[in-house]
């Protein structure tokens, strides 16, 4: 290649770095735009959705409470029922848990 091609190359590879920062700038300034959309609009679901699971949260432990409340009524009121029933299951386990695996 003689000097005239070499020069024409630069020029052509000069240009197109003139383009491509150009481009650089615009890209990264939509991305930044957008991104800050996304931002906004993360943030207004996640508050959403940040209320929802508190107020979900705070029915799942009322409905919980309630249950273990009620469970301790029961208890009180028929003992021997709830303690026949928890012998019984321990009896279950301990049985199919201290079988004998062999053959």
């Amino acid at each position: 290649m003689d000097r005239f091609e070499d020069k024409r190359i630069n020029e052509a590879l000069e240009l197109l770095n003139a383009v491509a920062r150009d481009k650089k700038t615009e890209l990264r300034s939509a991305i930044e735009n957008k991104y800050t959309d996304l931002t906004s609009v993360m943030g207004v679901i996640g508050n959403e959705v940040k209320s929802r699971a508190a107020a979900k949260f705070e029915t799942g432990k009322q409905k919980v409470t309630d249950a273990a409340g009620e469970l301790d009524r029961s208890v009180h009121r028929n003992p021997w029922a709830f303690i026949g029933g928890t012998a019984a299951a321990a009896l279950l386990i301990g049985f199919l848990l201290g079988r004998s695996r062999r053959d």
